[in-house]
């Protein structure tokens, strides 16, 4: 495996070629989190016991996102 499953928001943004605001502002909001990245657990997922309570995005969902293959 080449990897982890999950990616933060940060290297999300680097492989998509977009700002990293953009990724968050994606991450916000309930019904755009869940159209852009699909279900809690199949394309993102929520880690509050981590320092700052931070979104993690599963790399086959960011990988499609880019047009590339998984």
């Amino acid at each position: 495996m080449s990897g982890s499953v999950w990616v933060s928001p940060a290297e999300a943004a680097k492989l998509l070629e977009i700002s990293l605001r953009q990724v968050q502002r994606s991450l916000k909001d309930e019904e755009q989190r869940t159209s852009e990245w699909g279900a809690e657990g199949t394309g993102w997922r929520y880690k509050p016991l981590s320092t700052r309570g931070a979104y993690q995005l599963r790399r086959s969902a960011v990988m499609a996102k880019a047009g590339e293959p998984e």
